[in-house]
């Protein structure tokens, strides 16, 4: 039944090709935009670019777009449409729901990630020690954040709605890391002083990793470890919250 889950999942993104697209493509356009900055900027500053900035952002983006615009949206249009009312009557557990679809968030997750940082990989330095590590920080982050799109599910009336406020939040989430951080390195300030005030964003701990992946800095904030247990504690939280939601709709 799991498989047919997230099987149903994967197969409606496909249908909707064209907003698939749509949504993958402003991960992928910094990408593009890094092949030309090569050739117009000193390598350091192509360093800190790439590694600090643009490759940070593609890869949060693509985890918002399958953690919040796919997965809360198709849960919002199911909601909607009385279908989720359906399979909740069908018998399945709310667990086996959440883990199926996961599965199908998951796996499309990592596919096109690794094709993100194989991409990277032909403009800047990536070892594969730093390429296996960037991908299970990653699948962290959206284990942890992947209970909130049932939570977000549930609040929102329908898609246009979800798809109106799904914005505000990637934003608040994205820009509360990326842009503290690049202002913080400029004041020639150590962001990691200021990391105790982020501590409820799980990209913070995606982006402290990234950058002693990238050589950018010499040690994360906390050790990593530790990054994976909050994380893990989040999820189970967050995953608690999202069985009530479900099973209450």
């Amino acid at each position: 039944m799991m498989k047919q889950i997230a099987r149903m999942y994967m197969l409606e993104n496909i249908r909707s090709l064209g907003m698939t697209i749509g949504n993958l493509l402003p991960a992928y356009i910094f990408l593009g935009i890094s092949f030309f900055a090569k050739s117009a900027m000193t390598e350091e500053s192509f360093d800190f670019l790439i590694k600090g900035q643009f490759l940070p952002i593609s890869i949060i983006m693509l985890i918002f777009f399958f953690c919040f615009s796919s997965a809360t949206i198709y849960l919002t249009d199911m909601k909607a449409n009385k279908t989720l009312q359906w399979v909740q009557r069908t018998g399945i557990k709310p667990h086996t729901y959440f883990i199926g679809m996961g599965i199908g968030v998951f796996t499309l997750l990592n596919l096109f990630l690794v094709l993100l940082l194989i991409g990277y990989s032909f403009i800047i330095d990536i070892s594969l020690s730093s390429f296996l590590l960037i991908i299970v920080m990653s699948n962290f982050v959206l284990l942890a954040l992947y209970p909130l799109s049932f939570i977000l599910a549930g609040l929102f009336k329908n898609e246009r709605v979800a798809t109106s406020m799904l914005q505000p939040i990637m934003l608040i989430f994205m820009f509360s890391i990326q842009m503290s951080t690049m202002f913080l390195t400029l004041a020639k300030k150590n962001p990691q002083d200021y990391f105790i005030f982020l501590i409820w964003n799980p990209m913070l701990y995606l982006f402290d990793s990234l950058q002693v992946s990238l050589n950018l800095i010499s040690e994360t904030w906390l050790p990593q470890y530790q990054y994976f247990m909050i994380l893990t504690v989040l999820s189970l939280v967050l995953a608690a919250i999202a069985k009530k939601v479900y099973t209450s709709k």
